[in-house]
């Protein structure tokens, strides 16, 4: 028997789940990534129903839980390109034989399932225990099998989602030179969010499975799940900014026939692009536009930027700004905000961060310091 709580939470999860999939139609998604939202959702409107079907709807019960296996199965992979096909990459993979592997057998074990006769089922599925026959006993085994791999391939999917969402990352600070929301908390967050509920999941399927007893509360599961789906809701009406440029990607700079003599040209017209023309200012400075600036190639001053001067983008426009910042700190006569947006940044805690990362002190700090300083000259 299903408890308040459980039902409770189970109804809410599936409630986000259904209005989440109204961001499936939201215009700015793309085709690849709407379609992989809806799968994510489904997946998991599927799993969170289990409570309500076996207390409301006990009658389907039988038919609903072979299609929370193949579900599960599902999942894993369903995030994972959703999340390539969302953070803009220009080549989103794509599905791949292992990515079908187990959902493929998730589903022929499902219509086996359903292929069994009803007192079967009904042994299985409400009294929790074997049936004699061959047929049960083989589904049933496969279906541990299927649960013990998912819980390896899903931490496998869960590595490749944080590598790619941290290449995503780097692939913005060498484009842009502002992060504004590319800060990219929502990195941060989502991958709280998976790390959480895989674990969860996990060690309630493996306690269940492996006769360990509960050893966390379903009701966890459930809430975890609410914080995961209302981040998708967020996350799914944001659009991302491109990754898409001239730059090739790093290993492809070998190819380049950027000459030292090149390079130290190239990076003498940076040098001059911010110290005599303060391009740092321009708060929508992109690595284009500093390419067009310069009159050179995108990826060629990108290549100047990595090999010859020894910075990303981003954190080489970061270092000028915080240079430039730096007076109007120690002056002391305007905010903090005020300074970070006159010397090109567009969020406080974007400065913060970089200001702090460049001489190792908050502004705060820095002023005090400077403060001191000119006391004790003073004195």
């Amino acid at each position: 028997m299903q408890s308040d709580g459980t039902i409770a939470l189970s109804a809410a999860c599936l409630g986000i789940a259904l209005a989440g999939a109204a961001s499936v139609f939201l215009p700015n998604s793309n085709g690849r990534a709407r379609l992989l939202l809806a799968v994510v959702y489904g997946a998991f409107a599927m799993i969170v129903a289990v409570p309500l079907i076996r207390t409301f709807a006990p009658m389907l019960h039988a038919f609903h839980l072979p299609l929370v296996l193949l579900a599960l199965l599902i999942l894993p992979p369903a995030i994972y390109h959703y999340v390539a096909a969302k953070s803009a990459e220009l080549r989103p993979p794509p599905p791949r034989w292992y990515d079908i592997l187990l959902p493929f057998v998730g589903c022929i074990v499902a219509v086996g399932f359903w292929l069994l006769p009803a007192s079967a089922k009904e042994v299985m599925f409400i009294d929790g225990a074997l049936p004699p026959g061959i047929a049960p006993a083989a589904l049933a085994l496969t279906t541990f099998a299927l649960i013990m791999c998912w819980l390896v391939a899903s931490l496998g999917y869960l590595i490749a989602t944080f590598r790619r969402l941290r290449a995503y990352r780097s692939r913005l600070k060498a484009l842009y030179s502002n992060t504004d929301w590319r800060e990219l908390r929502w990195v941060d967050w989502l991958i709280l969010f998976l790390v959480a509920l895989w674990t969860a999941a996990a060690t309630s399927l493996a306690s269940d499975n492996l006769g360990e007893g509960p050893l966390i509360s379903r009701n966890a599961v459930y809430i975890l799940t609410a914080c995961l789906l209302l981040f998708l809701i967020i996350f799914a009406s944001l659009t991302p900014p491109s990754v898409h440029s001239d730059a090739p990607p790093q290993e492809k700079y070998a190819r380049s026939a950027l000459s030292p003599d090149q390079a130290a040209q190239i990076a003498e017209r940076i040098r001059l692009a911010m110290q005599k023309d303060a391009l740092y200012l321009d708060p929508n400075l992109s690595l284009q536009k500093l390419s067009r600036h310069v009159g050179a190639l995108p990826n060629l001053v990108s290549q100047t930027l990595n090999e010859e001067i020894g910075a990303t983008f981003f954190d080489y426009v970061a270092r000028w700004r915080i240079e430039a910042s730096k007076p109007l700190i120690a002056a002391g006569e305007r905010s903090v905000l005020s300074v970070a947006l006159e010397v090109g940044f567009n969020s406080r805690s974007t400065f913060y961060k970089a200001f702090r990362r460049e001489t190792g002190l908050t502004p705060k700090a820095y002023r005090a310091l400077q403060d001191h300083g000119a006391d004790r000259k003073a004195g």
